[in-house]
C-alpha cells in the first residue's frame, strides 16, 4: 500500500515539474517577443513596448493613425524588431496644376520634382516648373506645370522686284514699251516659335532660304527721231516734234528790251526778225523753229518772262509786235 503512494507521489512531482519547465519556457518566449522601439512623428517621439510583430501594428497599438500621403519608414509591412525606430512624416495638402486641371494632393515637404513625380506627373524636355523644380513643397501651395512646346514655322515674303530703263533706238522718241517684264522674288522665313500651355510667347527667326530671286522690270525709252512732214505756202517742212505754246511779241527797241536794247539777243547773235527767245529747260538754245503766221525762227535768246511753254518773237518795229499781242500756237521743232 506504501509503495503504490509511492509512486503517486512521485507521478505529481513530475507533472508539476513538467508543468512549471512550461510556464518558464512560456514566460522566456514571451520575453522574447517583447519589444521596446522608437516612434517619431514629425518632431514628436514616442517609445513604446510592445508584443506587435509588424511596423503597422505597432503604429495602430498607439494610437497613431495613418492618414493618405504620409510617409512611413521602414515600411509599414516590416517586421519588427527590438529597438527599431519608425519616422512618421504627416502629409499637409497643395495644389497641383497641369494640362490645364488643378487638382489637390498630400505632401510631406519633399521638392517640387518629387512631388511632381510620386503623383505620376511626367516632365516634357522644355516643360517648366512654377515653383522651380527644386523648390521645397509647402502647405497650401500651388505647383504649376507649365508644358512648353516649339514648332519650326515657314512664312513666306515677297520681294518686290525694281525697274529699269535703258535706250531703245528701234523705238520711236519719246515712247516706250515694256523690253522684260519684272518678276516678283520669294523668301521664306523659318521662325522657331515657343509656345506655352499653346500660347505663343516667343518667335526667333533662324534661318531665311531664297525661293526665287526678284528680276527687274526693263523699259525701253525710244531714241529713234522720226521726222513728219508739215506742207506750208512755201513748201514741205520736215519737223521731229511738235508743241502747243503762248507766243507773245517782242522788239529788239527799248520800248521792249529796256536797258538791255543793245540790238544784241543774250547768244550774242543779232535781234531781229526771225529771232525767238525760249526757255532752254524746254527748247535748247540754237534749235531751228517753225511757227505758222510767223514763219521761220532761231531758238537765240532769253527771257525773264518766258519760262514753261512760251515764246517770244522778235519783229523789226514796234508796231509789228504791238499788233502780234499774245496768242496759242504750234511750234514745230526742225532739228
Amino acid at each position: 500500500m506504501s509503495s503504490k503512494l509511492a509512486v503517486r507521489s512521485q507521478r505529481r512531482q513530475l507533472l508539476m515539474g513538467g508543468l512549471l519547465a512550461a510556464f518558464f519556457l512560456s514566460l522566456a518566449i514571451l520575453f522574447t517577443m517583447l519589444k521596446t522601439v522608437t516612434i517619431i512623428v514629425d518632431q514628436d517621439i514616442h517609445r513604446i513596448t510592445t508584443w506587435r510583430t509588424h511596423v503597422e501594428s505597432a503604429l495602430a497599438g498607439a494610437n497613431i493613425i495613418l492618414m493618405e500621403g504620409d510617409v512611413v519608414e521602414p515600411d509599414p509591412g516590416q517586421k519588427l524588431v527590438r529597438g527599431m525606430e519608425i519616422r512618421v512624416k504627416r502629409s499637409f495638402p497643395v495644389h497641383i496644376m497641369v494640362d490645364g486641371q488643378e487638382h489637390q494632393a498630400r505632401s510631406v515637404g519633399e521638392t517640387a520634382a518629387e512631388l511632381l513625380a510620386r503623383e505620376g506627373v511626367s516632365l516634357g524636355p522644355l516643360d517648366r516648373v512654377e515653383p522651380d523644380i527644386d523648390h521645397v513643397v509647402t502647405a497650401g501651395e500651388l505647383v504649376k506645370v507649365i508644358r512648353v512646346t516649339q514648332e519650326q514655322v515657314v512664312i513666306e515674303e515677297e520681294i518686290p522686284h525694281g525697274s529699269k530703263q535703258w535706250a531703245e533706238p528701234t523705238l520711236e522718241k519719246g515712247k516706250t514699251k515694256i523690253v522684260r517684264q519684272g518678276q516678283t522674288g520669294l523668301r521664306h522665313k523659318i521662325f522657331e516659335v515657343t509656345y506655352e500651355d499653346g500660347t505663343e510667347v516667343d518667335r526667333q527667326l533662324v534661318d531665311t532660304v531664297m525661293v526665287r530671286e526678284a528680276r527687274d522690270e526693263i523699259i525701253g525709252l525710244g531714241t529713234r527721231e522720226v521726222w513728219k512732214t508739215l506742207s506750208t505756202a512755201r513748201g514741205a517742212i520736215r519737223y521731229r516734234d511738235l508743241q502747243e505754246m503762248t507766243a507773245t511779241a517782242y522788239y529788239p527797241g527799248p520800248e521792249s528790251t529796256g536797258k538791255w536794247a543793245d540790238g544784241y539777243t543774250a547768244t550774242g547773235v543779232k535781234a531781229g526778225f526771225g529771232i525767238a527767245a525760249v526757255d532752254p529747260k524746254v527748247i535748247p538754245l540754237g534749235t531751228r523753229l517753225y511757227i505758222p503766221g510767223y514763219g521761220h525762227a532761231l531758238a537765240a535768246d532769253v527771257g525773264g518772262a518766258i519760262k514753261g511753254k512760251r515764246i517770244d518773237l522778235c519783229f523789226e518795229t514796234y508796231q509789228e509786235a504791238i499788233q502780234y499781242g499774245r496768242r496759242k500756237v504750234k511750234v514745230y521743232i526742225l532739228d
